[in-house]
């Protein structure tokens, strides 16, 4: 039976899946009004520092405003739960103490807030889907071994470029072919961006300016390789990937051309693939894969690509949802220790005593690159406040060594959890 079939099912029977959505920014309000509008489940919380935003997103979705209940408080906001009322609250802590809630959907982006949710979420026994690629880059393997040790799913979410990929590149290996490449395909991109020079296209897309930088200058589009990478074992064929020019008619070819090694992540820039992703998939069989795949149109072979020309990010979450409640699986998670980190680059040379901003702002972006190569490099989701000690030229990683971090923090806490797991292989 397939998933809608089961939710449909549990509507009739009164079983709905209740959700707790963090963040009503642009992506959080439309997945508040999508899990709404899914067969068999229900938003019941929205976590969000800005309350009337919060309130919108419900009222948006469909919700009677006078309906809604708003409140910092634990007891009233489990009877809010209980009674089946819309809740809103600015407290994440909460999530630690609620009982009903079945998924929390972590829609910020925050690296360090995204760490917060996902741990008072296990505290309080729901499910974690991620839509913060940025927390699960960073430290994605250890919040996935505290999941599995309460018996819980993490898992990333379905919709956004890494967990369509995944399923692409399962789809691709259940008709016994070896994937050669996951490429994540990007119009535009400019690793100098900054928040300034991308004001009047955010402005005209009613995006905030950090992400809107970071999907520009391209970190975004590593740090959602990366989630890939760690839950499929591949790795970029070079530091920050090729970033290949070119167009569906030429792709196949043109990938060959430029990988070195099958099992990567990459991306394509330009060209005339939209909002899509592809699989590089190879069959060596002459008869039995060559011929077959000749005669439905997929070309001589060895290699095929398959293209899927959308991804529909916070329209899809719902099966993710689903599949978390109804089967006990991620949708794509870590497989246990990091094989891939987004280092560290420098946007302008750095002085001494300079802050980065992280992700989205002026004095850094972020490459992919293997773990081996990455070693000794900062990761882009500590870079947030790090003060630079020496002097650093422009476009060059930063090294660990090269600034002083704050060590108190819970990312840095899951980043000594997660660093034991890989020096324990």
């Amino acid at each position: 039976m397939s998933l809608i079939s089961r939710l449909i099912k549990r509507e009739e029977r009164g079983r709905v899946i209740t959700v707790a959505v963090t963040g009503a920014g642009f992506i959080g309000r439309g997945m508040v009004y999508q899990v709404d509008h899914t067969p068999g489940m229900r938003t019941a919380l929205i976590v969000n520092r800005t309350i009337e935003r919060a309130v919108e997103a419900f009222v948006v979705a469909g919700r009677d405003r006078a309906d809604i209940i708003v409140s910092d408080e634990l007891a009233a906001l489990q009877e809010a739960v209980d009674a089946g009322r819309p809740a809103v609250t600015s407290r994440a802590e909460v999530l630690a103490g609620l009982t009903g809630i079945d998924v929390v959907v972590e829609v910020t982006g925050a690296v360090e807030y995204g760490a917060q949710v996902v741990l008072r979420a296990l505290e309080g026994g729901a499910h974690v889907v991620m839509m913060n690629a940025e927390t699960d880059a960073t430290v994605g393997c250890a919040l996935k071994r505290r999941a599995d040790r309460a018996g819980l799913v993490y898992t990333n979410s379905d919709g956004d470029q890494p967990g369509v990929l995944k399923r692409l590149c399962d789809y691709v290996a259940g008709m016994g072919l070896e994937v050669v490449a996951a490429v994540n395909c990007k119009g535009f991109m400019d690793v100098h961006a900054t928040p300034e020079s991308i004001r009047p296209w955010a402005e005209k897309q009613h995006t905030s300016l950090p992400m809107t930088t970071a999907f520009t200058d391209g970190t975004k589009m590593n740090i959602e390789n990366a989630v890939l990478a760690n839950a499929t074992g591949l790795v970029p064929d070079v530091r920050g990937m090729h970033g290949i020019a070119t167009t569906m008619r030429e792709a196949l070819d043109d990938c060959l051309r430029a990988f070195r090694r099958h099992a990567v992540v990459d991306y394509t820039l330009g060209g005339d693939f939209g909002g899509g992703v592809f699989v590089i998939g190879y069959g060596e069989h002459p008869q039995m894969v060559h011929s077959y795949m000749q005669y439905l149109k997929m070309g001589p072979g060895p290699y095929y690509l398959f293209f899927r020309p959308y991804h529909l990010c916070h329209y899809e979450t719902p099966l993710s949802i689903a599949e978390a409640v109804l089967d006990g699986e991620p949708t794509i998670a870590p497989l246990g220790r990091p094989v891939v980190e987004v280092v560290t680059m420098s946007k302008r040379p750095l002085e001494p005593g300079d802050v980065l901003d992280g992700i989205g702002g002026y004095t850094c972006y972020g490459d992919i690159d293997a773990a081996g190569g990455a070693a000794g490099l900062l990761p882009i989701g500590l870079a947030e406040g790090a003060v630079v000690t020496r002097a650093i030229a422009a476009d060059r990683p930063i090294p660990f060594d090269a600034v002083e971090l704050r060590h108190d923090s819970l990312v840095m806490e899951l980043r000594r959890e997660q660093d034991a797991l890989a020096d324990a292989a």
